[in-house]
């Protein structure tokens, strides 16, 4: 089972792109490291999931529900 799922995730700060167009699902028992250069994107990433920044477009669905736009203390 899904436990999160990022669909066509899309993120600028100003006219860079950050992320563009991801796609992920994480699984229940699934153990995740995000590696990569510094500025790819890893910390933008897990601060949409987190919800302390907006996607551009796309969406992320925790446990089922779409928690995209939602702040982070829901």
């Amino acid at each position: 089972m899904e436990i999160i799922q990022l669909s066509g995730i899309n993120h600028k700060r100003g006219s860079c792109q950050i992320l563009k167009d991801i796609n992920l699902s994480i699984y229940n028992g699934e153990f995740l490291t995000l590696l990569g250069p510094s500025g790819c994107g890893k910390t933008t990433l897990l601060r949409l999931i987190a919800g302390l920044d907006n996607p551009d477009t796309g969406s992320i669905i925790i446990n089922s529900y779409n928690v995209t736009n939602l702040p982070p203390e829901q």
